[in-house]
């Protein structure tokens, strides 16, 4: 087993043996975090002007996506719905090694996320796990995410987290049909953003009718990340 690696802004990432790849950049685990995901999808401000956001993510990982999003929506006394796809949830003990607690301290929901995940057992079954995490509704499905999206409600959220292994490492996640879905998924103006500017993934995205753009990477991580907005 390897141990976690330290990453640039001094947050901690894991590596995957299957993939070959780390759930989060080396340049920045929590930077990615926030501004690939939080920051350019505009939920930090539709939680602070509406009171509340719907978030979909493709690929749960190490759970920081989810955990930096809840803890601005409870700063702001707001609420969040946030449905996670993972295929193979990493054991709790891997996370209590990424030291999220210390992280993102004062939040206090780095503790209850793990608590909630291990009352699930040490290999969640497939299907959808309900949990609540301060006052975000979580729920966990436990699938490829190519069995989900075909029964995903249009019109649903406010933005997509992208944030599966590469392109490369894993061509599934990426497939054309599966990302007119998540488009289709997204609230008219609602974003989806991710880590990839893979010419491919924004061909195909633009195909499905999204506004697709690259913009700015974090400071010292990628030079460009993915913004695709349904229009509306």
């Amino acid at each position: 087993m390897v141990a976690p690696l330290r990453t640039l802004d001094g947050s901690l990432t894991l590596a995957s043996e299957r993939y070959g790849e780390t759930y989060r950049s080396r340049h920045g685990a929590l930077a990615e975090a926030r501004h690939v995901f939080l920051g350019a999808s505009g939920v930090e401000a539709v939680l602070a002007a509406r009171g509340s956001a719907a978030v979909l993510e493709v690929g749960f990982g190490t759970g920081l996506n989810f955990l930096v999003t809840a803890c601005v929506a409870a700063a702001a006394g707001a609420a969040l719905t946030y449905v996670a796809v993972e295929r193979d949830p990493l054991p709790t003990a891997r996370l209590r090694e990424l030291r999220y607690a210390e992280l993102l301290a004062p939040c206090p929901l780095p503790g209850e996320l793990i608590d909630g995940l291990e009352g699930l057992g040490a290999r969640p079954p497939a299907g959808t796990h309900r949990l609540a995490v301060g006052g975000a509704r979580l729920e966990v499905v436990v699938a490829d995410a190519t069995e989900v999206v075909a029964d995903l409600p249009a019109d649903a959220f406010d933005a997509v987290y992208l944030d599966p292994f590469s392109p490369r490492a894993n061509p599934d996640a990426w497939e054309a049909a599966l990302l007119a879905r998540l488009v289709a998924a997204l609230r008219p103006g609602g974003r989806l953003v991710s880590y990839s500017v893979s010419g491919e993934v924004r061909r195909r995205l633009a195909a499905a009718g999204a506004r697709v753009a690259k913009v700015p990477g974090p400071p010292g991580g990628k030079r460009e990340t993915l913004v695709a907005e349904r229009a509306g």
